[in-house]
Order: C-alpha cells, then structure tokens, then sequence
C-alpha cells in the first residue's frame, strides 16, 4: 500500500505535464522573443542603409545646383532683385548640403562593433582639439577631471564629447565668462560623464525633446542642423547606456551619459 505521502501516479503524470507545458510556452516565448529582436536588428540595418544611401546619393544632385545657383549669383551680382533670388536659392542648397551631411553621420552613428577598454581622456582631447578654434574664439573656460576608463569606441565616444561641447558653445551667457565644466561619477558597471555649461540653458519640458533628430529650440540665427544631440544619443544607446538632459531654463545645462566600465 503506497504512502500517503507518496503522489499518487495519476498525479504524479499531471505535475509533469504541467511542468513540460509550462516549459514548452517558454521556449515558445524565447523564439518569438528571439524573431522580433531579429526582426528589429533587420529593420534597423535596413534603416541605417537607407539613410546611408538617401543622404550619399541626393549629394551629387545638390552639387550641380549649388554650383549653378553659384554661377548665376556671379551673372546677377550687379542686379539686386535678380542677385536676392540667387542668393536665397544659393542659401538653401548649402543649408541642404549641411543637413544632408549630418544626415550621414547620423546614418552611421553606433555601428562600431570593436569596443574596448578606453581611457576616455583620450576621446575627450581628441574632441577639444576639433573644437580648438571655437573654443579660441568664445573664451570659454573648460574645467575638466581625470576621466575613467570605460568601454567603447574611441572614435565615436569623442563625436559625442564634440557634439555636447559644441552645442555649450552655441549657447553661451553674454553676461558671464562662459565655462564648461566635465566631471566623471563611478558607479556599479557603469560611469557617468556630465558636461555643465553656464549658457542659456533650456526650458525643462524640452529636455527629452532636444534629443530627438532635427529638434531644434532656436531660429536660423543660431547654427546647426538639430542632429547633434540625436547622433549622442544613437551612440551612447548603441554602447549600452543612457543619456540625460537637465536644465531650469535660465542656469545653464547638463548633459550627462552612462557607459560600461
């Protein structure tokens, strides 16, 4: 006589097939998770191609227009209604080429593959040095600490240092000797990178905004193809981290970004 303790076999069977169920809806679950992240990795190949190519291939075109724009603006120089249309028309096709540019880069933004331990002085200098003339020319004040080591790529980690600083450098105080300050954070995994400015900061319900492609809070009297921010954080995603974007509207911003360790 089995012991009531002992499950009865009829039981017994019904555990197992529950578990062997159970089982079967996870590895059901695991290859459709599996599929749609496949899917999205196609889909944002597929993307970065098109971008890539749009931006490549509408090039060429643009580089006859501006160089006719240009010949006419030269014909028309001495007509001024004839010289203004030119020259509007001149105006564009290099702000197109600007933003078809940029369009590139972003295209190509976070698919280095071969990420390694880096000393991110290095990425850090190596911005500051492309940047050298305007940071020359604004006077700002670049206050920085020893960075850690972290896990990326040199060259785009220093696109992302270049993009942050250039855009501290577009919105300056006219009232204050502009200063950037870089500090570094070490945490579990993980470091924190935070750029500080004392420019005109941002309206907080913008802070996520900015971050999106072609965002732009400022009129055409301020430079720029609203991308820089984009490519930041299309890096910063693909090496595993985040990026964040504070600002009170009046006190200058932050921007700060995570990366392995």
């Amino acid at each position: 006589m089995a012991s009531p303790s002992t499950p009865q076999p009829d039981k017994f069977t019904e555990v197992l097939r529950e578990n062997q169920e159970l089982r079967d809806a996870l590895a059901q679950l695991q290859e459709k998770s599996n599929q749609q992240a496949a899917l999205a990795t196609t889909f944002s190949e597929q993307l970065q191609q098109f971008l890539y190519a749009a931006s490549h291939d509408l090039q060429e075109p643009l580089r006859g227009i501006i160089t006719y724009a240009q010949l006419l603006d030269r014909q028309f120089a001495a007509d001024p209604a004839n010289h203004e249309y030119t020259a509007f028309i001149l105006t564009g096709a290099l702000r197109m080429r600007d933003l078809l540019q940029q369009l590139l880069v972003y295209s190509r933004a976070g698919i280095a593959k071969q990420r390694k331990v880096i000393n991110l002085n290095v990425p850090l200098q190596m911005a500051l040095l492309k940047l050298a003339p305007e940071i020359r020319d604004s006077g700002v004040r670049i206050i920085r600490d020893s960075l850690p080591e972290a896990i990326g790529d040199e060259n785009e980690i220093s696109q992302v240092f270049q993009h942050i600083l250039n855009n501290s450098l577009k919105y300056q105080r006219s009232e204050a000797t502009p200063e950037i300050t870089i500090t570094a954070e070490q945490g579990s995994g993980e470091c924190t990178i935070s750029l500080r400015d004392n420019g005109v900061g941002i309206d907080p319900r913008f802070c996520e905004q900015v971050l999106l492609p072609f965002k732009r809070l400022h009129g055409p009297e301020v430079p720029g193809s609203g991308l820089g921010l984009a490519i930041c954080q299309k890096i910063v995603f693909a090496h595993q981290g985040r990026i964040r974007i504070e600002s009170d509207g009046s006190h200058g911003t932050a921007v700060s970004f995570t990366l392995p360790i």
